[in-house]
């Protein structure tokens, strides 16, 4: 009798068990499957990935969901700012009569967390590539060893376009306003400055794109893309600066930094589009990841802990432009400007010679 009442309580906790199981996958969705997986991701994850999935922060500009547009009755009436599309233009304030420089009703509160984000998805070496894609896998040599579409010439010709899908992206204080010096237009310069130091032809196009309506930005800065590949046949690579935005579900926002010859840096992600399924539309994405992984192992190897994972991921973006497209985010919203601004003095570094490399 006693055994068949254990066997009894045996089949009763196998039966709990199952219910258990089931309950808890039905609930995967609310619990954020990332969740679930941690305990176990913990134990093989380097010590970045693991706190980034123990803390669910997530980018902006990579999560499924756009960032809400920034409400219209929130800012003040105003005319868009002017465009400069004229080589190596310089940043400028907005002019008489544009948005006031001031904080557009988006100042950050809660805390603050700062750190390096790094050491998560495939590795060679001393870079990573983090792959978001279902369909696509990345050999890294591979396509290292692969020529990208991109053939620099030093005449004095543009070869580069720097321009701003959502212009108004700014940092720590004012993380959104149309003052030039404030916001990843002033990032945009540093680079163009060290473009330019480098005898490489650079077009910096400071149109506004995200006002007054934030929706449609990707359309109208495809149109600027356009307007420049007309004016400028031999362009070869066009780069889109952003500034990240991250946080964990407490409202914890994450502040991204390096440190590199004593002084603070925003870490750096470059984001490379890819056709997973084939209804992007995007057919040459390949040529783009040829130049991404050059440039993140450029960055890897100058300033080691610089540039975040290489995001390769089911996207556009406005890539499918030409064969050298990438998007860039320097930092987050709770950056301070002078350490997105040195980000992108050191970004303007691994990006000259990466190109020198392609002349």
């Amino acid at each position: 009798m006693k055994n068949w009442q254990q066997y009894g309580l045996m089949l009763c906790s196998a039966a709990l068990a199952v219910v258990a199981v089931f309950c808890t996958a039905c609930r995967l969705p609310e619990l954020h499957m990332q969740d679930a997986a941690l305990a176990a991701a913990g134990f093989i994850l380097p010590g970045g990935a693991k706190e980034a999935m123990e803390h669910g922060f997530a980018s902006e500009e990579t999560t499924a969901t756009p960032a809400p547009a920034p409400s219209s009755s929130a800012l003040p009436p105003s005319s868009n700012a002017p465009s400069s599309s004229s080589p190596s233009s310089a940043a400028s304030s907005a002019p008489a009569g544009a948005l006031p420089t001031k904080t557009l009703d988006e100042t950050v509160t809660g805390s603050i967390k700062e750190m390096s984000i790094g050491n998560s998805g495939i590795q060679y070496e001393n870079m990573w590539v983090k792959n978001t894609n279902k369909n696509h896998t990345i050999d890294i040599p591979a396509v290292l060893s692969e020529q990208p579409a991109v053939k620099i010439k030093k005449d004095g010709s543009v070869q580069v376009l720097i321009y701003h899908t959502h212009t108004t992206e700014a940092y720590a204080g004012s993380s959104r306003t149309q003052d030039n010096s404030l916001n990843v237009v002033s990032v945009g310069e540093e680079i163009t400055k060290k473009l330019e130091a480098a005898g490489i032809g650079v077009v910096h196009d400071t149109t506004c794109h995200d006002y007054p309506s934030y929706n449609g930005s990707y359309d109208r800065s495809g149109e600027t893309i356009q307007r420049n590949l007309e004016k400028y046949p031999g362009i070869q690579v066009t780069l889109d600066i952003h500034r990240d935005a991250m946080g964990t579900q407490d409202g914890t926002r994450i502040k991204p930094t390096v440190l590199v010859d004593g002084k603070k840096a925003a870490q750096v992600m470059i984001i490379s589009g890819c056709d997973d399924d084939g209804t992007l539309g995007f057919p040459n994405w390949e040529y783009n990841l040829r130049l991404a992984t050059r440039l993140q192992k450029s960055m890897s190897d100058l300033y080691p802990n610089l540039a975040r994972p290489l995001n390769f991921c089911p996207r556009k973006y406005n890539e499918h432009m030409t064969k050298g497209s990438l998007l860039v985010e320097f930092g987050t919203e709770v950056n301070t400007l002078e350490e997105a601004k040195y980000a992108g003095q050191l970004f303007g570094d691994a990006l000259v010679e990466a190109l020198n490399q392609l002349t």
